[in-house]
């Protein structure tokens, strides 16, 4: 990975491999795969680090996006600098190799937003970003008009919910952008839940001052608060939340909120917040359809510049069915491998680098997909279904999922076996036979099934 120096440099490999390690503890094995596995560090006689790397695209990205974790490093490792310059230099790369991660990780781990941007928002969180389409045409609407007329509609609290990577906090920040330029808004404040619960946190113990912590909100037109979800189970934090949230509610400001599924749904929630929270306009995102999916792709492209072929757009969009994240996720890493290798970007490259990838990760995702669906028809979390409990009102859901898994996709007894916590293959069996038989007699049962299979058949069609 390392290579000689430039004989008016001062170059240290060792240093540069200690801080490559903790670079990727940070920001994780693909990403780091992907930008980092071709890079040097070259410290110059002015105190200026110079990070060299393939061309002007990765340079360009990897200090957009990865610049503080670079100095967190560097820094860590006691090394003195004036600056960090991102140099594209000429050298005998190594060539990206076909990417064999799992692309799971991309939809835990979005790629890092710029740490030292301005305000609060992203830059590209913004409507003219949003692809608009059946499965968010609701949220998006709703989200306009709040931006347009924050606390003057009867949508008010906004709650749009949605699994990871659906364009929630896209919306939420697209509200606060809007508010901002157009000056719809005065005071305008966006944190996350667990911003929220840190901060509260931090006000009660170290400060003992829980009333300047409410007082924070008291001059706020817009507020917006990201996955609160995370509220569940801290009542005390609920508390402080609820007179918040009924203090700006009734002076009739704008409050918008997400959540990762409907409010009335979030477990160990207070009552009269989620009576707060009816009381509003509650609106879902859903997976993105095949047009819809294939729409984020060309317009993702044609930001960065590029003009994909239309059965490479078709081809990855049919490939990633549920999660936004992870489409923007691939298309970076087919764009940075074309750019390193200056090759045009074909169906034939696209399926050389992704193409093992993605039949693993159909594979995969059949189960959890089927998982997911199970626990959303009993009103379950999907942990529930794979976990190590008896409870009469989970076991009727797992032997279905068993059952689903087994009809559904390729994978061995054991392989399903393991991942419902590691069970034993005659356990699938066991599972299979009895829905089997029991959905023979049972004429619930029969519809049940029905219902969830045409929400896999679905997912299947695109």
């Amino acid at each position: 990975m390392l290579t000689n120096p430039l004989s008016s440099t001062f170059s240290k490999p060792s240093l540069w491999d200690e801080c490559l390690l903790k670079i990727r503890e940070k920001i994780g094995p693909s990403h780091f795969e992907t930008w980092f596995q071709t890079t040097d560090l070259a410290l110059k006689a002015d105190g200026c680090a110079c990070i060299e790397v393939p061309n002007q695209f990765f340079a360009d990205f990897i200090e957009q996006h990865f610049s503080a974790f670079i100095q967190e490093a560097l820094a860590g490792m006691h090394v003195s600098f004036s600056k960090i310059n991102f140099v594209p230099t000429t050298k005998n790369w190594k060539i990206i190799q076909p990417i064999t991660q799992s692309l799971e990780e991309s939809t835990q781990r979005a790629i890092p937003n710029t740490i030292e941007k301005k305000g609060q928002f992203h830059p590209n969180y913004i409507f003219d970003n949003f692809v608009v389409g059946d499965t968010n045409r609701m949220a998006h609407a709703a989200a306009m008009a709040v931006a347009e007329a924050p606390g003057k509609t009867s949508f008010n609290p906004l709650i749009i919910y949605g699994g990871t990577g659906l364009g929630k906090t896209h919306l939420l920040q697209a509200i606060g952008h809007f508010a901002q330029r157009e000056h719809t808004a005065d005071s305008v404040f966006y944190m996350t839940s667990e911003e929220f619960v840190n901060q509260y946190i931090g006000y009660v113990i170290d400060k003992k001052d829980s009333t300047s912590f409410y007082k924070k909100f008291s001059g706020v037109d817009l507020l917006l608060i990201d996955d609160v979800q995370f509220f569940s189970g801290k009542p005390g934090t609920q508390k402080e939340f609820y007179r918040i949230f009924n203090r700006l509610f009734l002076e009739n400001k704008q409050i918008v909120l997400s959540s990762d599924r409907p409010p009335a749904k979030i477990p160990d929630m207070m009552h009269h917040i989620i009576n707060r929270f009816l009381s509003g306009l509650i609106t879902d995102i859903q997976p993105p359809n095949l047009e819809v999916r294939m729409a984020i792709l060309r317009q993702k492209a044609e930001m960065d510049g590029l003009s994909l072929p239309e059965n490479v757009v078709r081809y990855l969009a049919s490939s990633i069915t549920s999660n936004i994240r992870e489409l923007e996720g691939t298309l970076i890493k087919l764009i940075a491998s074309s750019s390193f290798t200056g090759q045009d970007i074909t169906l034939q490259i696209t399926q050389e680098i992704f193409g093992d990838v993605m039949a693993r990760k159909k594979q995969r995702l059949s189960i959890a997909c089927i998982v997911e669906k199970v626990a959303q028809k009993f009103d379950i979390s999907p942990n529930q279904i794979t976990a190590h409990s008896r409870k009469r009102d989970v076991t009727l859901p797992r032997n279905i999922a068993m059952y689903l898994c087994k009809k559904w996709t390729r994978q061995s007894l054991y392989t399903i076996g393991l991942d419902f916590g590691g069970r034993d293959y005659s356990t699938v069996i066991h599972a299979s036979k009895k829905i089997e038989a029991d959905s023979r007699v049972s004429a619930e049962l029969q519809q049940t099934l029905k219902e969830i299979e045409a929400d896999l058949q679905a997912i299947t069609a695109g």
